[in-house]
């Protein structure tokens, strides 16, 4: 009798780089087929033009895993340099004697003072970042491309050996090659991975803007040491929040809840009526008070027709004032993600955005969204007159997500205060029993 020996091939059951690519552009973003076109004719224009330079131009030896100068790449709002801290501290751990610079927007700046997470703040006006009409964003003569085109030509200078972009965007891609960084980190599922040294494969299953990030730090052979998003306020800032806090009549002793109406977009904006109904009827129902904020140079507050102080501050002094509330109630925007950084509690109304790309980070933090829309996230281009996403939304449904944070909160609240009372010093006791 002959044996035969039959071989099963291995099959993998993890899909090709390719496969998972083409479907990072539903689950990581949401592409139009318009503008996938236009990025593969952005890219037919790129690849010779690319291929012709690369063969001429001499680049620093790519470092591997050493690296003396890092570039990291986020010029666009407030809560994405707050999401972007988890992957600065790893940084800063994992290449301690690394100069880190940062290339921002000039409004996004100050979160990083005080923090310790860069050696470098570089600002930036980047036209289509700061804009939404297309017009706007890529009209010629904006004086933000002069100012773009003198950040790129110092940048060349820098000679940077490695660089991280998290935005899967062939503009920033273009942007780290035409800077001449020796390893170039990035997504090239939305266009130009060519562009790259390093094309990292997304994560499907983390799709939180926060792990996009620290993907790259894996891939770049580091290990990811901190995950939550983290900002301090200095000593001197919180001496002016108990201050400012003490001169309307507010104290330590008293539970704080902030409720900032604002955000970027007006299509993120619940209304500013229905958070005046919420806190009234929150001070009604628990022994708190209100701290309301507002954005500076905004237009004036309904909330002084409803014994409601506005506080209207810088982005330094809003951080100290917010970092002493029990509880921050907001949309779906920066100082949301402030909020979680500084480690408060966050009820956040979320319209047009995708919660799981963009919500508050922590246990303790609640979203309170309407479900069902197919359009979301639209990326604050709404397809209607108005976001009916956010008109859905009822006083109830945030008031109900409100009172369950706050009876929570509440409770631990009392809760440590019980045990603060029965712990009494040793020396206290003594003088007590003598």
């Amino acid at each position: 009798m002959r044996l035969i020996r039959t071989i099963h091939p291995v099959i993998s059951t993890d899909p090709a780089p390719r496969d998972v690519d083409a479907a990072a552009l539903g689950v990581l973003v949401k592409m139009s087929v318009r503008k996938r076109r236009l990025i593969r004719v952005m890219e037919a224009f790129l690849r010779p033009l690319v291929a012709g330079v690369e063969r001429v131009r001499c680049l620093p030896a790519n470092t591997g895993g050493k690296a003396a100068k890092i570039l990291v790449m986020e010029y666009w709002n407030l809560g994405d340099v707050v999401m972007l801290t988890p992957f600065l501290r790893s940084l800063r751990i994992q290449y301690p004697a690394a100069s880190i610079t940062l290339l921002t927007s000039p409004k996004a700046a100050p979160l990083l003072e005080h923090q310790g997470l860069v050696d470098q703040v570089l600002t930036v006006r980047v036209p289509w970042a700061q804009h939404y009409s297309r017009w706007k964003k890529y009209n010629p003569w904006s004086p933000g491309w002069f100012e773009l085109l003198r950040t790129v030509k110092f940048l060349r200078t820098q000679r940077f050996d490695l660089a991280f972009t998290a935005r899967a965007d062939i503009r920033e891609n273009f942007i780290l090659w035409v800077v001449r960084v020796a390893r170039r980190v990035g997504y090239g599922f939305g266009g130009g991975g060519f562009l790259l040294t390093d094309t990292v494969i997304p994560d499907l299953q983390h799709r939180h803007f926060s792990d996009r990030w620290l993907r790259l730090l894996e891939h770049a052979g580091k290990l990811a040491l901190v995950r939550q998003p983290s900002l301090r306020v200095s000593p001197e800032e919180g001496k002016f929040a108990q201050k400012a806090l003490e001169e309307r009549g507010l104290h330590d002793t008293e539970f704080l809840v902030g409720i900032h109406p604002g955000a970027r977009s007006a299509a993120r904006q619940w209304g500013e009526e229905n958070f005046v109904t919420l806190a009234q009827r929150l001070e009604a129902r628990f022994p708190i008070k209100i701290v309301w904020f507002q954005d500076p140079n905004g237009i004036p507050s309904v909330a002084d027709r409803n014994q409601l102080q506005p506080l209207s501050l810088p982005l330094r002094q809003f951080m100290a004032v917010l970092s002493r509330c029990g509880l921050f109630i907001c949309n779906d925007s920066g100082p949301m993600h402030i909020a979680t950084a500084l480690g408060v509690p966050v009820v956040a109304v979320f319209g047009p955005t995708e919660p799981v790309w963009f919500g508050p980070l922590g246990q303790e933090n609640r979203v309170v969204s309407q479900p069902g829309f197919w359009c979301r996230p639209c990326f604050d281009y709404c397809l209607f007159d108005q976001p009916y996403c956010l008109r859905t939304i009822s006083v109830e449904s945030v008031f109900e997500a409100s009172a369950q944070a706050l009876n929570s909160l509440l409770l631990k609240t009392k809760q440590r205060a019980t045990r603060n009372e029965s712990t009494i010093p040793v020396e206290e006791a003594k003088e007590t029993a003598c």
